[in-house]
């Protein structure tokens, strides 16, 4: 008991500290890109019929690998999966894209992002993203929500959280701050009016407003999701309709409870866990780190570029080494995990973080099957869409991946990206780094 008591009070004490004292955030500027007219309504124009011949696919249906498959797409769906070429359909003349010794998964999904600027839906889309789940939403992410579902502006698909709702004293400038119950239902009614697809809330809310967000939340039919709040009790948490946990953390409330206790609860509590151990990997590392991905800075703003700076050496190197280990632990006692990379904290750069995040899963101890999991069919049960994207099958949405590489076999294939489809629109691997290169021109400081 004493061996396993001691981790859970450094735990506590590491994340009251970087909680408490951490400078604030940046605050949540909206960044029109005013990209060139090709990666704008233009691009969403190209839908058409597609044959992917030849080509290894990976369906995520089941851990598996089908050979020489062909993949016929026709208005933006799966028309057919069938490794007889003889029985595709070609009366609509389909574009041939040559699949010979690549690999076919689903789209990718990272489910804790932060966006400030436009041009971050393009380092998605071009990294493979299809699918985002915004964490600290705002009226414009809604605006670009609604853009990107009427095919007026290019990007993945977008979910997002509404404000963070925090109790007091609070940790970001720009959190709704709730201090009583009035207060609480009074927010959670004015973002799921406003069409939130989930409520945030953070660690520092009491637990009586916790359980009254919880039951607007319940009775508005609009998910909760979030950190852990420090003033609740971990099976309370455990318990309750908190749809998912943001974070390798515990509740510090529950010191009667060995961590390694806690971390089997969560995973057989299966809640859905987004760990976003990126994060804590990048934010260990000291400014003069040489593995510091500084060309990643040629992608952001000024701003953005300042605030990774100053949020560098944050956690210890043993505080990121815990995290993965309780994620194994959290894995291993049967967690549902989602993919997510809190992109916007340092050097965590969207589009091009899912592949690093799949990467540290991995190193946690994940086969990679199951990383694959947590960013394509875990991430659309999470988002209840199952029955349109997530898996490779007819009839599903065309969000789809082309690899150079076997990611069953190496994590980093993921990263090898021949080309991308978005509902049914085939971006190739030259207009994918056209696309990065849009960004770049954009922030002529960052690129001399």
């Amino acid at each position: 008991m004493k061996k396993a008591a001691l981790p859970a009070i450094i735990l506590v004490l590491a994340l009251v500290a970087y909680f408490y004292f951490a400078p604030k955030a940046i605050p949540p500027v909206h960044l029109e890109s005013g990209l060139p007219s090709q990666f704008g309504t233009e691009a969403l124009k190209k839908a058409g019929t597609y044959l992917i011949r030849n080509v290894s696919v990976i369906p995520m249906t089941k851990d598996t690998l089908l050979s020489n498959y062909h993949v016929l797409v026709e208005n933006g769906r799966i028309k057919q999966l069938t490794p007889d070429l003889s029985t595709v359909d070609t009366a609509a003349h389909p574009l041939l894209i040559d699949g010979t010794g690549k690999f076919l998964i689903p789209g990718l999904n990272d489910l804790h992002v932060h966006i400030n600027d436009d041009n971050n839906l393009l380092l998605f889309v071009a990294n493979g993203v299809t699918t985002i789940r915004n964490m600290a939403g705002y009226p414009f992410h809604l605006s670009l929500r609604e853009k990107i579902h009427r095919r007026q502006l290019l990007g993945p698909t977008l979910y997002t959280a509404s404000p963070i709702l925090e109790g007091s004293p609070n940790v970001w400038k720009f959190s709704r701050i709730v201090r009583t119950k009035q207060e609480a239902r009074q927010a959670v009614i004015q973002f799921a009016k406003a069409g939130y697809d989930f409520i945030k809330i953070y660690h520092t809310l009491p637990q009586e407003l916790y359980r009254e967000i919880l039951r607007v939340g319940d009775s508005l039919q609009i998910p909760v999701v979030g950190h852990i709040p420090f003033q609740v009790d971990l099976k309370e948490v455990l318990a309750s309709s908190q749809y998912s946990l943001e974070h390798v953390d515990v509740s510090p409330i529950s010191p009667h409870l060995p961590l390694v206790k806690r971390l089997e609860l969560i995973g057989q509590s299966k809640k859905w866990m987004c760990p976003t151990l990126l994060v804590y990997k990048n934010m260990q590392k000291h400014p003069n780190d040489p593995s510091i991905p500084t060309n990643y800075e040629r992608y952001v703003d000024k701003i953005t570029r300042t605030f990774w700076q100053q949020r560098l050496h944050y956690y210890s190197r043993d505080h990121y080494s815990l995290q993965k280990k309780m994620a194994q632990l959290i894995h291993k006692h049967g967690g549902r995990f989602i993919a997510g990379t809190d992109c916007l904290n340092s050097y965590v750069l969207a589009g091009f973080s899912i592949h690093e995040e799949l990467q540290e899963l991995v190193s946690a101890g994940l086969p990679e099957y199951e990383a694959l999991k947590a960013c394509t069919v875990n991430a659309a049960i999470f988002l209840k869409n199952q029955s349109e994207v997530g898996t490779i099958e007819p009839h599903k949405q065309a969000d789809l991946v082309l690899l150079e590489g076997n990611p069953l076999k190496d994590i980093t294939n993921t990263k090898k990206i021949n080309g991308v489809m978005l509902k049914g629109i085939w971006f190739s691997a030259a207009e994918l780094n056209q696309m990065l290169a849009a960004v770049k021109k954009t922030y002529p400081h960052q690129n001399p």
